[in-house]
């Protein structure tokens, strides 16, 4: 038994020994708390009788779009709004047309995607402020499923709803 115990003992000494040895070796430390992930962010462009709402062509990621931005790939009907929120949450209020597929539950709500174009604009918004639930699903949907156009609106139901834009 304690053979067992010393070995075991052996293993777990080695396995944090190699792991602080890699971790010294490593040119871009990683953090040990997660920080909070900072997108890049695109906003619409040209004066505010003509907003140009155009996608970058490669994104490496998804990307943080405004309020403007937003309203503008609505009114061209071009993008999908996803709702991260909770289904008691989407059903109380939220963006018209959007579609709920809550980040906890997406595998439940996969259905939805099957049918949308890879290439079609995905916007994904949650609570705003402090809400993090848009950015991992938004994660989800471009580095799991593989979706090219995922862009996070960060404002979220609350910035929409107060600029009195339409809801359901």
């Amino acid at each position: 038994m304690i053979d067992i115990i010393k070995q075991i003992l052996f293993i777990i000494s080695l396995s944090v020994l190699l792991g602080f040895s890699r971790y010294a070796l490593l040119d871009e430390k990683f953090p040990l708390i997660k920080e909070k992930r900072i997108l890049n962010t695109i906003t619409s462009s040209g004066d505010s009788t003509k907003l140009d709402c155009k996608i970058p062509e490669t994104l490496s990621e998804p990307v943080l779009i405004n309020l403007e931005y937003s309203k503008c790939l609505f009114d061209d009907g071009s993008a999908l709004f996803i709702d991260s929120r909770e289904p008691e949450e989407y059903s109380i209020s939220h963006i018209s047309t959007a579609v709920n597929i809550p980040f906890d539950y997406y595998e439940d709500f996969e259905f939805q995607l099957d049918e949308i174009d890879f290439e079609k604009p995905l916007i994904v918004y949650c609570s705003g402020g402090e809400c993090s639930l848009s950015i991992d699903l938004a994660d989800y949907l471009f580095f799991d499923l593989g979706y090219f156009n995922v862009l996070v609106f960060e404002g979220g139901m609350p910035e929409w709803a107060s600029a009195g834009y339409p809801t359901n």
